[in-house]
């Protein structure tokens, strides 16, 4: 299938056509990918020789090591897609072939599913690149207003002072297009995932009408022709299940980094609330906890989708009139029912299956955290 097919599913247009105008992926042009990353690489670097020379300021100290970590997850995200960017294309290629079959196949609940969830990825990925380019506007405003010089990104050079002028405004400059090139590097990750898991669900509720409806007319259908749809019924169950593991394969060790590196930003950035007394600072922390908020919640609440709908498919393969089928198709379909108690997941770190009760348990712990820090601090 041609790219141009890729690029026109409304389900991931945004996101690819942007990946692809910056070679992270269905691209090869090298030159325009180093020019994205390396930039970034550098201004990360720097950020963290200034997290050294700030230890002693602890409020700017946890807001900085916000931005360092947030950049540096941007930056490990963007770099993990272009190294299995293979791996990344096939994965789409199977979801934009398996849309297209969905929509050839005529069935019109089939079809209401697929629109909805195109039109709520579409929303969430517009969402996502205008929310996030604001939130970064805002943070490269902000040294305007303040006393002090200071960059958007507290950036240093070893022994050498970058608030002095002319070194201030040519880092000042350098940093302005920061907007664009870290929700390029941040949001479309974050809206393929759910765009990946909001199709495997479109899937699933689609196979499970299909078993509903199988036994339907059976008077007008052989026990071959009963057979053979269940049969394709189970082939279609075994192609969305390597399709959510190839996504979990893909995303797994990444989401485990964004685990750990959340719960501690989120604790640091609610201890950093406490202790600042500037009331810009304040806003700013409050509309970063919600953006690393909203984005768990996005990953957990689709992958939490797609255990839900997995677990629904041996229900509606009972809900079937078997009983009224021959015995080969009984015991064919009991051991398939028996297949579909193992629900499809993503998992974090190939370890716990992303649920909102982890979510809930990541919350609970940063909260912890920043309670336990807030009385030693107090203390």
């Amino acid at each position: 299938m041609p790219i141009t097919r890729i690029e026109d599913n409304p389900l991931l247009a945004i996101n690819v056509r942007l990946w692809k105008f910056l070679s992270v992926l269905f691209a090869r042009n090298w030159l325009r990918c180093a020019a994205f990353v390396a930039p970034v690489c550098l201004m990360n670097a720097m950020q963290f020789v200034y997290l050294y020379q700030q230890w002693g300021d602890l409020a700017t100290f946890i807001l900085n090591t916000f931005f360092a970590t947030s950049i540096f997850n941007a930056l490990l995200r963007t770099c993990l897609v272009i190294k299995n960017r293979d791996k990344f294309e096939a994965l789409i290629q199977e979801l934009v072939t398996m849309y297209d079959d969905i929509e050839a196949t005529g069935n019109d609940y089939a079809k209401r599913e697929l629109a909805a969830a195109t039109k709520a990825a579409r929303k969430i990925s517009i969402f996502n690149l205008s929310a996030s380019f604001c939130d970064i506007i805002a943070a490269t405003l902000f040294p305007l207003f303040q006393e002090n010089r200071i960059h958007p990104f507290g950036v240093a050079l070893p022994g050498i002072d970058v608030t002095r002028s002319p070194l201030y405004e040519i880092v000042y400059i350098s940093q302005l297009p920061c907007p664009f090139t870290l929700t390029s590097m941040y949001m479309p990750y974050v809206s393929l995932f759910a765009s990946f898991a909001m199709f495997g669900k479109v899937a699933l509720k689609v196979l499970q009408d299909n078993l509903r409806n199988l036994c339907d007319n059976m008077q007008h259908k052989s026990e071959m022709e009963l057979f053979n749809l269940l049969r394709s019924n189970i082939s279609y169950h075994a192609r969305i299940s390597k399709y959510v593991n190839d996504s979990n394969e893909l995303v797994t060790y990444m989401v485990l980094i964004e685990f750990m590196l959340f719960s501690c930003v989120i604790c640091s950035l609610l201890f950093c609330i406490n202790i600042t007394n500037s009331t810009a600072e304040k806003i700013s922390i409050v509309m970063y906890i919600g953006t690393m908020l909203y984005v768990l919640f996005t990953y957990y609440w689709q992958a939490n989708g797609i255990l839900e709908q997995s677990l629904l498919v041996s229900d509606a393969a009972y809900e079937m009139q078997w009983y009224k089928c021959s015995q080969r198709f009984k015991r064919t379909l009991l051991i398939f029912i028996g297949r579909t108690q193992k629900p499809l997941q993503i998992r974090v770190g190939q370890m716990s299956p992303m649920t909102m009760e982890v979510f809930q348990s990541l919350l609970n712990s940063s909260y912890s955290y920043f309670t336990l820090l807030h009385n030693l601090y107090n203390d």
